[in-house]
């Protein structure tokens, strides 16, 4: 990752280890960091903000908002930040006392023996601590604080760097998991003094010292409360703690709790009553701030009380994650069982590709489930070959998203994919392919994740497709639940109807979708369990399947497969695509993105891409070249063109081709504005005090460069010392081997353009 330079890189790739609160500081700075996005009422970071961010400022430098769970010791050293006290001393007589801290993933710019530094630790959730530890030692965490973080440049010129426990530099990304757990000792001192007190209240309807329960609320509901009312400050504050437990509330509703809303309900009057005194409008003052803590939790609330409490199910509080993921896939099968046989006899009795695994319904050992499942068909059955054998019951062909040469490029009634880095069009792909069939009146379910209708329909219209089409074939949801939640169910139900007539499905967001319903992307068993309680019963309907997904980060260890388990490439039984990005889309400019078959089941599809494979060793086969051109602000002209037949190689980066593009375009910014002509050093000088962090070599690179292509000249100085002048300017978008390379319009389509504007105002 040492290419890697700016918050638009990095961002990604820091949300992928679990760090969701990435924000942009300026460059070679620490702050000011952007407005509402730090302390205790920030605003959470979503993707179209990171996206935002980082095509407004891509090279800023990077910090992470200290979540939940992680402290941070920012120990400084006696030289700097001009302290009186040294850090580093402090901290090492304070654990002559507590002990020694654990070795942990650490942060800095000043290099490996400097002892100023970010310490990183997994603590206790929920609660408040000191603001610093030591003087010299101040503490950052959850609601305050942020740490800047590689690859972010120092205002010294130097880049931060993460280094691991052992104390060695690396190019890795700490998991929040990966982090070393601060001792209870440390803990304990660190750590304010909590007020557990409770104000009498006659309008507490639970009784914290007798634990009467509220008979209109199920155990889990009066447990939360119960615990909630007893200790109003838990998190911090009493704001903090009744925002958090108000959207824990709405999360136990969305499972079907019974008595949810009520809770919220009792909250309202002792919340009020305690902060009050504390706010200089008193109740009205208070009354509002709950308000605000209301709307913001409600919004997410259907308003449907489920039929069934999942406490009156099963003794939820105690199981496991295993456990519940087990009951979550039973759920879906029993539930498709009785209220879609024809769904589950389809997916039980069609024909298995080579390879695939059958759908089976999943049994979660309960006295219920057992039950069910003995009048259910069997799971394990031979098939019926005679068709197949015959030749009367053929593969699927495919038939969906077509190249301009007719080759279809996804399979009906099969589970296909789209994986890639964040940004590289996967979505925008998935949305061309939607607004085919939209425009040929066939319907298609698009399962969202990631994005929102409003930006979904937006592109379409773009793309072409009438808003009465949308508005009849288009079947979109944004779902906020797992399926087999109470509340989903019926959605569920709606969709596999709509499956019936469709002939696309779109799962956007896998990593999301996994989430919501308790698993692991990394578990192959998940994995396998999800496919065949969800993306399957679609396919078994009829339509060809297509699921959004990541890659790993790291570009040394990425395959043919999305980011996670192998079983995910694994279970495919359609074709699964790599997508590329080669020259950028967007508003104004021609762009280019590739896709490539990592594995097609039925071989249908792989014969009519490139010969050759990738030469990075990927065993990966251009499918399809899909040219976008946006230089019309009201159309967007989309051809899908076939890959290059001929064998050739990949273009491979070594490491003779590194080309700091960002950096040649400044030094020649720099010789056009100079006044007088530099010698190397003072050029060097010059970026190093303009907040380059880059390295000697990477800008005597830069300099090579731009003298043999032309941009620069060089004549001998003082001392036969070379010195340098502008010949003619370097910018990024008009070299073709830059990622910022842009095509430029000709004359007549900016005109064209040019004149639309002008008629438009």
């Amino acid at each position: 990752m040492t290419d890697i330079y700016g918050y638009a890189a990095a961002a990604p790739l820091y949300r992928a280890a679990g760090w969701m609160q990435v924000i942009p500081c300026p460059e070679g700075r620490k702050t000011p960091p952007p407005s509402g996005f730090t302390g205790r009422s920030r605003k959470p970071v979503t993707d179209e903000q990171v996206r935002f961010w980082s095509q407004s400022d891509p090279t800023a430098n990077t910090g992470i908002v200290i979540p939940e769970g992680v402290l941070v010791l920012d120990i400084d050293a006696e030289q700097g930040h001009q302290v009186k006290a040294d850090g580093a001393k402090g901290i090492s007589e304070l654990s002559q006392e507590l002990g020694m801290l654990p070795a942990t993933w650490s942060s800095t710019a000043h290099g490996i023996d400097s002892p100023a530094r970010h310490l990183f630790y997994k603590v206790p959730e929920g609660l408040a601590w000191k603001g610093g530890a030591i003087e010299g030692v101040d503490i950052l965490q959850p609601g305050h604080r942020y740490s800047v973080v590689w690859p972010s440049i120092h205002p010294s010129g130097e880049m931060y760097c993460w280094y691991t426990p052992s104390g060695s530099t690396t190019s890795q990304i700490p998991h929040i998991s990966d982090l070393a757990t601060l001792p209870w000792k440390w803990v304990d001192y660190l750590r304010k003094p909590e007020h557990t007190t409770p104000r009498p209240t006659s309008n507490t309807l639970i009784s914290p010292e007798t634990g009467t329960y509220d008979a209109r609320m199920c155990k889990a509901i009066n447990t939360f409360l119960h615990k909630t009312l007893s200790n109003p400050a838990s998190k911090g504050s009493r704001h903090d703690t009744t925002l958090q437990a108000v959207w824990a509330l709405v999360n136990f509703a969305q499972e079907g709790h019974r008595g949810a809303l009520d809770a919220i309900s009792q909250l309202k009057p002792r919340f009020i009553q305690e902060v009050a005194p504390d706010r200089q409008g008193k109740e009205r003052e208070a009354a509002r701030e709950w308000a605000s803590i209301l709307s913001g939790a409600m919004e997410k609330v259907n308003g449907v009380q489920a039929h069934a409490d999942p406490c009156g199910q099963s003794k939820i509080e105690r199981m496991t994650p295993g456990e519940f993921n087990e009951l979550t896939q039973n759920t879906i099968a029993n539930q498709m069982r009785e209220s879609y046989p024809q769904a589950v006899q389809n997916t039980e009795t069609m024909p298995v590709q080579a390879g695939s695994t059958p759908v089976a319904p999943v049994q979660n050992g309960s006295t219920e489930s057992h039950e069910a499942n003995k009048t259910a068909s069997p799971s394990w059955q031979f098939e019926d070959l005679a068709q197949l054998a015959s030749g009367i019951e053929l593969p699927p062909t495919p038939t969906v998203f077509q190249r301009e040469d007719g080759q279809g490029l996804f399979y009906r009634g099969a589970v296909n994919d789209l994986h890639g880095e964040p940004g590289c069009g996967k979505s925008m792909i998935a949305q061309i392919a939607t607004a085919q069939e939209l425009k040929a009146d066939r319907d298609v379910i698009y399962i969202d994740y990631e994005d929102s209708a409003r930006n979904v329909v937006k592109r379409l219209l773009l793309l072409g497709v009438s808003g009465e089409q949308i508005i009849g074939h288009l079947h979109y949801v944004r779902p906020s639940a797992k399926p087999s939640s109470p509340t989903s169910l019926g959605g569920w139900r709606e969709t596999l109807d709509y499956a019936d007539t469709a002939t696309l499905a779109i799962i956007d967001g896998v990593t999301s979708c996994l989430a919501y319903a308790g698993l692991d992307s990394n578990s192959g068993d998940d994995i396998a369990a999800w496919y065949n309680t969800m993306p399957r019963l679609i396919s078994a309907c009829g339509p060809a399947v297509v699921l959004i997904d990541h890659v790993v980060k790291s570009k040394d260890n990425r395959g043919r497969y999305a980011g996670g388990s192998m079983q995910k490439l694994a279970l495919i039984d359609g074709i699964s695509y790599s997508v590329d990005m080669t020259k950028p889309v967007g508003k104004g400019v021609r762009g280019t993105i590739v896709i490539k078959s990592g594995k097609d089941r039925i071989s249908e599809i792989e014969e009519h891409c490139a010969v050759s494979w990738s030469s990075n060793g990927s065993h990966l086969r251009e499918a399809a070249r899909i040219e976008i051109n946006s230089t019309d602000p009201k159309l967007m002209r989309v051809t899908i063109a076939r890959p290059n037949m001929m064998p050739s190689e990949d273009r491979q980066t070594k490491r003779d081709d590194f080309r700091p593009t960002g950096l040649m375009e400044r030094i020649s910014r720099m010789l056009e504005d100079s006044l007088e002509e530099p010698n190397q050093s003072e050029l060097f000088k010059a970026l190093k005090e303009d907040g380059s962090g880059a390295r000697t070599a990477v800008m005597s690179k830069a300099v090579s460069l731009l003298l043999q292509e032309g941009f620069v000249s060089n004549r001998s100085g003082r001392n036969n010392r070379s010195i340098f002048k502008s010949v003619r300017p370097y910018r990024q978008i008009d070299d073709p081997k830059s990622d910022a390379y842009v095509d430029r319009m000709s004359r007549e389509e900016a005109s064209e353009l040019d004149d639309e504007n002008h008629l438009e105002i």
